[in-house]
This record gives structure tokens, C-alpha cells and sequence, in this order.
């Protein structure tokens, strides 16, 4: 469910300039993710391989900035990509709210932490959508594939 990098195509060259004119990808069709991290790298890398394929995408530092770009998106966000350890709010807290204000919203946890740091977390089930840090630009793309492709429902809610 990737978009099409084909949609970035060369134009003729422009008048008198004798070179190719590249043009962007039409984004108003593109499924829009929204990358919540503390780490700045993280979400410059992410926001960098997501829109060289396409995506419209959103950053957001904490779980609190999420919930106000959600709440501005008006519910154009189809995928939410979060780190599970976050400042104040974790990333199951977040998608706990996601969820109760956005029913169905698609999520994607990351973490470069161990199966029993997220369990502390109240991430118990490994069984949702999951992306280990650090991650390639295959690994990302291909997860971010997987969880698009999913329904958006409330069985993905995270455990309690």
C-alpha cells in the first residue's frame, strides 16, 4: 500500500533552461502518518524516507503535541507511528487516547527497547503492529505497508 514513486516524473525541459524539471509527487491522495518520537533523529529520519515515497507525514515530539495535530488533521491521519517510551505520556497511554477520541485510528509502535521494558510499559502483546529501532529504510517502508493494509478497528487497540 505504498504510493507510487512513479507519480515523480520528469517533465520536459523547460523552455531555453535545457534541463529536466522534476516534479513532485501529487500528496493530496497520499495516506498521511503521523511520527511520534522524543528523538529528533528519529523523527527527521522517518519524516525523510516516508515522504521520498510519497507519504504526507506530521511530527509530533510528545504524546500530548500528537493528540493536537490529530485533533488539527480533523482525522486525515491514517497512520499513527509511535515510540513506546515516551516523556510523561508512554506511547500506550497515547494510543489509549488516540483511540477513545479516534476509534479505529491505525497504530504502529516503535522502540529500541527490550520485550520487558515495553511490558513495564503496558505493552504485553508483541502481537501489534511493531517496528524494532533502529530501523532501515526497507524495514520502515515495509512495516508501514503491513499497518496500512490493516484494518483500522478497535481490536487494534493495545492491551490494558
Amino acid at each position: 500500500m505504498l504510493p507510487c514513486r512513479a507519480r515523480q516524473r520528469r517533465a520536459a525541459p523547460a523552455a531555453g533552461a535545457g534541463e529536466f524539471v522534476t516534479l513532485l509527487p501529487d500528496v493530496r491522495s497520499a495516506p498521511s502518518i503521523l511520527v511520534v518520537d522524543d528523538t529528533p533523529t528519529i523523527r527527521r529520519m522517518a519524516h525523510r524516507l516516508l515522504t521520498e515515497w510519497g507519504f504526507r507525514v506530521f511530527e509530533a515530539e510528545s504524546g500530548e503535541e500528537a493528540i493536537e495535530v490529530l485533533e488539527t488533521a480533523k482525522g486525515g491521519v491514517q497512520l499513527v507511528i509511535v515510540d513506546v517510551i515516551l516523556p510523561l505520556l508512554d506511547g500506550v497511554q497515547v494510543t489509549r487516547r488516540i483511540q477513545e477520541r479516534w476509534p479505529g485510528q491505525r497504530t504502529l509502535y516503535m522502540s529500541a527497547h527490550p520485550a520487558e521494558v515495553l511490558a513495564q510499559h503496558g505493552l504485553t502483546e508483541l502481537s501489534v503492529p511493531f517496528l524494532a529501532k533502529p530501523f532501515t529504510r526497507d524495514e520502515l517502508l515495509t512495516k508501514v505497508s503491513e499497518a496500512l493494509a490493516r484494518p483500522g478497528s478497535p481490536a487494534q487497540r493495545p492491551p490494558r
